[in-house]
């Protein structure tokens, strides 16, 4: 029984590596025939690797690696649903915020500024 699980586990690892290898080896198609092949026309040319790389993606979704990535980005759109984004009026508002107080800290800065420059002469007279 134990025999037969160490074969099931070894043939999975190897379908595994076939698998990452195809991908491998579809996503260096694409960067070779997209550089080979620039006289051809652009757009034959991205018919062709967008269909190579739409082939390297089903490779790489097949792997468990590449469907745990799949699931990440799943969650991350549903994530990114979630999120509360502010209306323009809210974004004008803030800016107007961050631009009064950064002001304010450049004058206070720039009085600091000179009034150490000030005493600085003052203390060398």
């Amino acid at each position: 029984m134990k025999i037969f699980r160490v074969k099931k586990n070894l043939i999975q690892h190897i379908i595994e590596l076939i698998k990452w290898i195809i991908s491998i080896i579809l996503l260096i198609l694409v960067i070779i025939y997209n550089y080979i092949y620039q006289d051809i026309q652009l757009i034959y040319r991205n018919i062709l690797v967008s269909f190579l790389f739409l082939l390297m993606l089903l490779s790489f979704s097949t792997t468990k690696k590449g469907k745990k990535i799949f699931v990440f980005i799943q969650n991350t759109r549903m994530e990114i649903r979630k999120v509360f984004w502010p209306t323009y009026l809210e974004t004008i508002q803030i800016t107007i915020i961050i631009f009064i107080i950064a002001t304010i800290m450049f004058s206070m800065l720039w009085l600091l500024d000179h009034f150490l420059i000030y005493l600085l002469s003052f203390c060398m007279k």
